[in-house]
């Protein structure tokens, strides 16, 4: 049982080297092509799947080695077996939390990365004219001069005389 359990120490231990070496090579500089909704939930994945991983490496080195007890040596042969008993059964639980913490670790770091290949991405900012009629604009500024607003609206120039124009406000996202 606790060969056993020191194996799976090992494999978490390397579990949390891993996570390591995601969170350095993605790095923030991948996440900010992310809109804000995704950039939050790979941290939080990320963080869970840490978490739970580090949680998992406790539970299987407990296992493994036990936590520091005091020894009874006035203890009958029969409550040293009953003690002996209950710690197997404690070591075995805690290595199925484990291995049960070891593989949702790993899940939720596969879903963040997952998210950070394929997550949503911000829409491209813009700009939305209202007219003095209120008929509605949204695209991309071309350019303004006194006398007109150039906006790319479906990838056609529009021109706006700067007297029809009610308003001009700059938007995430024209969709």
């Amino acid at each position: 049982m606790r060969s056993q359990a020191e194996n799976w120490r090992n494999g978490l231990a390397g579990l949390l080297g891993l996570l390591t070496a995601v969170g350095i090579v993605k790095g923030p500089d991948t996440v900010q092509g992310l809109s804000g909704g995704a950039r939050a939930a790979v941290g939080l994945l990320l963080l869970g799947g840490l978490l739970l991983a580090a949680c998992g490496a406790f539970f299987a080195m407990r296992a493994a080695f036990g936590l520091p007890r005091r020894r009874l040596a006035d203890a009958s042969l029969e409550e040293l077996l009953t003690r002996e008993r209950l710690t197997v059964r404690q070591a075995v639980r805690d290595l199925r939390r484990a291995i049960a913490a070891g593989f949702l670790a790993l899940a939720l770091v596969t879903a963040g990365v997952g998210l950070t290949w394929y997550g949503p991405r911000p829409g491209k900012p813009g700009v939305r004219v209202v007219e003095t009629d209120g008929s509605v604009l949204c695209g991309t500024l071309v350019g303004v001069d006194a006398k007109v607003v150039r906006l790319r609206v479906d990838g056609v120039e529009r021109r706006v005389p700067v007297g029809r124009v009610g308003s001009a406000k700059s938007v995430e996202d024209c969709s």
